[in-house]
């Protein structure tokens, strides 16, 4: 596995490279960094070239201090290693940053895998909104440490972390949401996004897409999936049974099977093409 960083004019991404083949970029959500993709990596890696990294803020990527671009930082990488025809599987915030690069930039990605995705211009619940404001509020009154606690057990944010019954999932999320490095560094209005926003274009996006839901998201995030569905014309929806936000990590067998049978079908369809 290859690690490095790539310099940006006003910052730097952190990023791994793992296997060889076609390439799939791995992207994480609000909360996570890259390694919230380890039950992915081996498995993926032995028929992909996988490349995950940390977004802007997040993980061992830099702390922005002016506005950028996610889609932007996305394109940078991509060209650093010399990459086209790439598949994006985005979890969360990272699903709407998939769903916004490749409206952005169409000629260059080939699928979509969105896991329990967001969508920029879908407007949150206003309770949703209101818990993710506490959370930057805690960070300045108590500190990282006890807001990240405080963010745990908020008994809304539960549908983001495996039930108590899974206990080796619960685990790994939990390690990963305690690193100070993944819970509001910055700013949100830093972090510009693609204008139009996606909710209206989502019929613009032609190439396969495979959208991930789980039962045990919360209702706001299985209605963005439907709408996702609805509006990409060559899309599949699979809803994951007893699961919630994270499926890929309380249920990575599965997740991955999926994954691979839909790269696989979508293979087999261009040879037939």
């Amino acid at each position: 596995m290859i690690q490095d960083y790539l310099n940006l004019d006003d910052g730097r991404l952190f990023y791994t490279v793992s296997g060889k083949g076609d390439p799939i970029f791995l992207i994480h959500g609000n909360f996570n960094d890259h390694q919230i993709w380890n039950e992915q990596v081996d498995t993926f890696s032995k028929h992909y070239k996988i490349i995950r990294y940390d977004l802007r803020g997040y993980g061992l990527s830099s702390t922005p201090n002016s506005s950028f671009a996610n889609v932007d930082d996305l394109k940078a990488l991509i060209e650093s290693l010399r990459l086209h025809n790439v598949t994006l599987i985005g979890s969360s915030l990272g699903g709407g940053v998939a769903i916004d690069f490749t409206l952005t930039y169409p000629h260059l990605v080939q699928a979509l895998i969105l896991a329990s995705p967001s969508i920029n211009g879908n407007p949150y619940p206003m309770n949703m909104t209101w818990q993710g404001i506490k959370n930057f509020f805690n960070v300045r009154l108590k500190g990282h440490k006890k807001a990240i606690e405080s963010f745990i057990t908020n008994r809304f944010w539960q549908y983001f972390f495996p039930s108590k019954r899974k206990e080796e999932a619960r685990k790994k999320v939990l390690n990963n949401v305690r690193k100070t490095s993944n819970f509001c560094r910055f700013s949100p209005n830093l972090s510009t996004t693609v204008k139009p926003y996606a909710i209206s274009r989502l019929r613009e996006i032609n190439i396969p897409t495979l959208i991930i839901t789980s039962d045990q998201d919360h209702p706001f995030n299985i209605k963005t999936a439907e709408n996702l569905h609805n509006s990409i014309k060559l899309s599949s929806k699979i809803m994951m049974q007893d699961c919630g936000h994270l499926p890929f990590i309380e249920e990575p067998h599965e997740f991955n099977q999926l994954v691979l049978d839909f790269l696989s079908n979508r293979s087999s369809d261009s040879i037939e093409l």
